[in-house]
């Protein structure tokens, strides 16, 4: 099957997802072609948010500075109060066997009143097997009751959503709204999407491994600390 299109492309779109996937593209137009694909979509979501309505966002800390900043800059710009959240998750396999993985949160970030946001928004470069977003997206419901939850990406694999929703009850999953530009149906043994999103997101944003994104703070989490703190 050939890469899908959502019902959300336009050309403009389409060349940005080239770049991501061409080798040649350094770090910096790298992180500089998803933070365009987050002004895309934050102009999606706009869209379908309620006049004057807030938000919370969630977003892991390597999309911080990029994709999630495209968003949250468009839904600012638009007079939205955006309320971040950032997770640092680890991502394994801990039984090899049944090639299972996990993504436990190591460290988090919130800014205060998240929890009574009516809509909830979570960012991801790229949803294949979805454990990042389910790990996320479980701690966010148990600490807050949205009436809409958007999650966000601008790559899917096929089967993903399917995948995410099966780890959630029919209450929560009657929640979700998908935003989106392209669905990828192909893996390479080691598990990347092809072509998704150009490989490995943590090597193509110019981190050389997992270990050295976790040690990272996003400049949008310092800038909001900064703000928020006494």
């Amino acid at each position: 099957m050939a890469r899908k299109f959502s019902e959300n492309i336009n050309e403009s779109v389409k060349l940005l997802l080239e770049k991501l996937i061409n080798t040649e593209t350094d770090a910096s137009a790298y992180s500089d072609t998803m933070y365009k694909l987050g002004t895309e979509l934050g102009l999606k979501i706009h869209s379908k948010l309620k006049e004057g309505q807030n938000v919370a966002l969630a977003s892991t800390a390597e999309d911080a500075d990029n994709l999630s900043k495209g968003i949250i800059d468009i839904l600012e710009e638009k007079g939205r109060k955006v309320l971040l959240t950032v997770f640092w998750n680890k991502r394994f396999k801990p039984n090899k066997e049944n090639n299972i993985t996990i993504a436990p949160i190591i460290k988090e970030f919130h800014e205060k009143g998240y929890k009574d946001s009516p809509t909830l928004i979570v960012t991801k470069s790229i949803i294949a097997n979805s454990c990042v977003v389910r790990t996320n997206l479980t701690k966010l419901v148990l600490e807050s009751n949205p009436s809409s939850i958007f999650v966000v990406a601008p790559v899917l694999l096929e089967g993903a959503k399917e995948n995410l929703e099966r780890e959630f009850e029919s209450r929560i999953v009657d929640k979700f709204h998908y935003f989106y530009f392209a669905v990828d149906d192909k893996k390479s043994p080691d598990g990347t999407v092809i072509p998704g999103i150009g490989g490995d997101v943590y090597q193509r944003l110019g981190f050389s491994d997992q270990d050295a994104k976790n040690k990272f703070v996003p400049q949008i989490v310092k800038s909001r600390r900064e703000v928020s703190s006494p």
